[in-house]
């Protein structure tokens, strides 16, 4: 896992909980369709920067962006 993804992973196990408890407010498509890109782990890395900047001006989107990776994440079941 790479230091981006890791601090990621960080993030939700923080603020987990906190980011579920809020209105999410949706990017437009087009930058859905790179964080989403991103959540999997599939935007090549020269575009990185710029969904981080793209972040860094709308902050209310890292909420959605944790929402998608956390759908992303297998459901554990206690047996």
């Amino acid at each position: 896992m790479n230091d981006t993804f890791q601090i990621i992973s960080g993030f939700l196990d923080r603020f987990g909980a906190e980011v579920e408890g809020r209105i999410l407010q949706e990017p437009p498509d087009e930058v859905k369709a790179s964080l989403e890109r991103f959540a999997r782990g599939n935007l090549p890395t020269e575009e990185q920067p710029g969904v981080f900047e793209i972040l860094n001006r709308n902050p209310q989107w890292v909420a959605w962006l944790a929402s998608e990776v956390k759908s992303l994440r297998p459901e554990t079941r206690e047996s």
